[in-house]
């Protein structure tokens, strides 16, 4: 298991392969013939040889016989090599060459892949077995800890026709079979995505990205009893056996006190592309609303992994529940899971002496951090409850893991649906989207969390791009698109700036509240923490600030637009959001305090507009929308290879200081509109 972004070690032997050589010719063995013996062979058969007394029609009739064997030689080893190609081996399996299969775009073949041996399926269903058994076990035995499974996560069913169709032996992984089954594909599509890549890591990757805020981090704990990385440790070693040999990378990208918006249109930088699951955290922060959930909802299908495994960290909200359930049965989400905590526990486990509980209720109320460590509030859940929804997330996806191992071993063609499902995934740029549930209207940004409409029954979303510097970050950090204005500053994060920084320009810092949290955690040797909310703080004196955001879009084919083009053509909305920390009254306001060029041109103070609701933190909205003046221009770079929106941003307000809350910038998002469907 990869802790955040370091792959695991683990191996495994390789099977045998075919004899295919690169070129598609095959090494025959067993003819071994010494080039002086075939030359002594015709010599004493040679017709022309001064010593063998022949005519005319002796030499003809010799050449004839001669010219026959070796065209029948070579039909026969053309049988031979035909025979051999067209049966597999027991060290093989053919599968159809398709571009999928085939490296960089060219005609090279891939080595075919190996068989799933029996020996392989036993030790995997083995380890299947003894994993059931050790939860059984940790829980209370296996009914106790079934209904505790039960009542702590709910995975959605399909109809009694779809049970029926995979009791029929339907094998397309992809129309019906219900969400565990949808699981498994997740699984082998990783194999067969291996497969597909000779470039690629030595062995099969998947990538389990868990988003959210307080809880996912693991406040209270250290990060590694946080239960995604609980959830890797158990669930690795199955992976890693044979037939699967996939190497499973967990990453904890949550970030302790925010919404889910911003984060929600920057799910690329924090998850990473490659991500093949998707959580959501944020209950705490937005009551029993289900707004921001199907916004989310919706930008994580807008992932290049999509539609994402999708893991809810709430088992109680009807609506959230109902927004689940309502994508599920569109076909959207095809196995969503919602996940609980402590609340699927049976309380009288709990009231017995502790010597008398199951293994995992022991030390119940004990956190996994040192008695005073930041974070170990009420709300949070303790390290022993980490644990409990690791292993009840492990069980739903061991069932998964059990089927995709019933596939590969009934059904030598199990690659086929994926490979055609992977050849329509690229050859679409189209994301089709069903019509939202929650109203985002007032927001003023609602084609940014939901889309636009293009028939009654279909939305469209254009490519959200965002650019952060809020951490962890895997891709896409704000200092890359700064051209100028940030003053120079090579000291730790956690030291406090001096005032004189600011006058030479805007600085990455990071708040009062939160610098003083990290340094008490440095108390406790850090526990391993690796979020953090920096961002560029800026005051009167701090002068102008320039980004250049980049056009970035799904579709492939867009032209390079004219010198004199607008950037409204090509640019619909521009959101810029700040830390979400309250500074007090007089703090920077975004609205007011900040002044905005845009493609050259001054935005007028009634184009900046805040944003409402969604992106809001105890109450406080944290961004703001800058509408693109109707004649700003574009800007070019590479000659006319790349085209994109400048960007000016200073600080107006003659009130705004550093004592009262300076202006900060943590977060700029951007919506590329997208022509083939604008």
């Amino acid at each position: 298991m990869e802790i955040h972004r370091r792959a695991s070690g683990a191996t495994r032997s390789k099977g045998d392969l075919t004899a295919v050589l690169p070129h598609g010719s095959v090494k025959l063995n067993g003819q071994p013939s010494t080039r002086a013996s075939a030359r002594s062979s015709t010599i004493a058969q040679n017709p022309y040889n001064a010593s063998a007394p022949s005519t005319i029609t002796d030499v003809v009739l010799y050449r004839s016989i001669q010219f026959l064997i070796l065209l029948f030689s070579a039909w026969f080893l053309y049988l031979l090599l035909v025979g051999e190609n067209s049966h597999p081996t027991p060290d093989a399996v053919e599968v159809p060459v398709s571009p999928l299969l085939r490296g960089g775009g060219t005609d090279k073949i891939m080595p075919l892949p190996p068989v799933v041996e029996p020996i392989d399926l036993a030790a995997a269903r083995g380890e299947i077995s003894r994993m059931r058994e050790e939860f059984y076990l940790r829980y209370g035995g296996k009914d106790a800890a079934t209904r505790m499974l039960r009542r702590g996560l709910l995975a959605f069913d399909v109809s009694t026709e779809e049970k029926n169709a995979i009791n029929d032996n339907n094998n397309d992984v992809l129309d019906g079979g219900g969400p565990i089954r949808y699981t498994a594909d997740r699984f082998l599509s990783s194999i067969v995505r291996h497969e597909s890549s000779p470039s690629s890591s030595s062995r099969p990757v998947f990538v389990m990205a868990f988003a959210g805020y307080s809880v996912t981090v693991g406040r209270g704990n250290h990060l590694e009893e946080s239960y995604p990385y609980v959830l890797g440790k158990i669930l690795s070693p199955v992976l890693a056996m044979p037939p699967f040999g996939i190497d499973l990378i967990v990453r904890n990208s949550a970030i302790g006190g925010i919404p889910s918006f911003p984060y929600g249109w920057c799910l690329r930088n924090f998850l990473g592309e490659d991500a093949d699951s998707v959580s959501w955290d944020y209950g705490m922060n937005e009551g029993n609303g289900a707004s921001g959930l199907e916004s989310y909802v919706r930008q994580s299908l807008l992932m290049p992994k999509s539609p994402p495994l999708f893991i809810m960290l709430d088992v109680k909200s009807s609506q959230r529940l109902d927004i689940l359930r309502r994508y599920f049965d569109l076909g959207v989400l095809p196995d969503p899971i919602a996940l609980g905590g402590k609340d699927a526990v049976d309380k009288k486990l709990l009231q017995l002496p502790e010597s008398e509980r199951p293994p995992g209720l022991q030390k119940w109320d004990e956190w996994g951090a040192p008695k005073g460590a930041p974070g170990q509030s009420p709300w949070h859940a303790k390290k022993m409850e980490h644990e409990l929804m690791a292993w009840m997330l492990a069980m739903r996806l061991l069932d998964s893991v059990e089927v995709a191992l019933d596939l590969m071993e009934r059904d030598l063609n199990w690659r086929d649906p994926i490979i055609a499902r992977e050849q329509r995934h690229r050859g679409s740029a189209e994301i089709v989207l069903p019509s939202p549930v929650t109203d985002v209207s007032k927001t003023g940004v609602s084609s940014l969390l939901h889309g636009s409409k293009s028939s009654p029954d279909k939305w469209h979303m254009n490519r959200i791009s965002c650019r952060t510097s809020f951490l962890p970050n895997i891709a896409g950090d704000l200092n890359s698109v700064v051209e100028f204005g940030v003053a120079k500053d090579d000291n730790d994060m956690l030291q406090s700036r001096d005032d004189a920084l600011f006058d030479m320009g805007w600085v990455m810092d990071v708040g009062k509240v939160e610098r003083d949290t990290k340094l008490t955690v440095q108390k406790y040797g850090g526990l391993g923490y690796i979020d953090m909310k920096t961002a560029l703080y800026g005051t009167p004196k701090s002068g102008t600030i320039k980004f250049w955001l980049p056009y970035e879009s799904y579709d492939k084919n867009t032209k390079t637009p004219d010198e004199n083009a607008n950037a409204s053509e090509y640019f619909n909305a521009v959101i810029l959001c700040e830390v979400n920390e309250k500074r007090g009254d007089k703090e920077c306001k975004m609205t007011s305090d900040l002044s905005f060029r845009l493609g050259g041109l001054l935005v007028a103070k009634d184009d900046v507009l805040q944003v409402e609701d969604v992106a809001s933190y105890l109450k406080k909205n944290i961004c703001i929308r800058v509408n693109i003046p109707a004649d700003a221009k574009l800007s070019f770079k590479n000659g006319r290879t790349d085209f994109g929106l400048s960007l000016e941003v200073a600080v107006s307000g003659a009130g705004v200081s550093r004592e009262n809350g300076a202006c900060s910038i943590s977060h700029i998002i951007w919506e590329n509109k997208c022509s083939h469907y604008t």
